[in-house]
């Protein structure tokens, strides 16, 4: 199951209202757990942020982040990835930051991978053969 980078930020910040549930979430999952490269350097992206709401310095955010990624497989882009991102791109003529959104269902797909956990589930229902977990719900 791939984690998507929100469960990442969840279970990082101890502020943010979800937490619990995804450091609950990820531990009950330990042996199914995918992380993508881009889950990572979003997942640094946001926690440093200036605008983020208690930015972390670069490598605390990068210990958080490895912290659990050392418990996952982490999951690389291939050329399939790359091709199959830009038959979903054009199937569902997505724009701005919904590419990232079918180059990471494409990673997961081309990974043979088919769940993907994540709070943002219009993000990904759109993408067959991909089964939507929200640990959340």
């Amino acid at each position: 199951m791939l984690i998507d980078t929100n469960i990442l930020i969840y279970a990082i910040n101890a502020d943010a209202p979800k937490h619990i549930r995804a450091k609950k979430f990820l531990k009950e999952n330990l042996k199914n757990l995918e992380v993508a490269h881009q889950n990572i350097f979003e997942g640094i992206r946001v926690l440093t942020h200036s605008r983020y709401s208690n930015p972390m310095k670069l490598s605390k955010a990068l210990d958080a982040l490895l912290a659990i990624s050392d418990q996952a497989k982490i999951i690389s882009p291939n050329q399939k990835t790359f091709y199959l991102s830009l038959e979903l791109v054009k199937e569902y003529n997505l724009l701005g930051n919904r590419i990232f959104d079918a180059y990471l269902a494409a990673t997961a797909l081309s990974n043979d991978i088919f769940e993907i956990a994540t709070d943002n589930i219009s993000d990904f229902k759109k993408f067959k053969g991909l089964k939507i977990i929200n640990p959340f719900v």
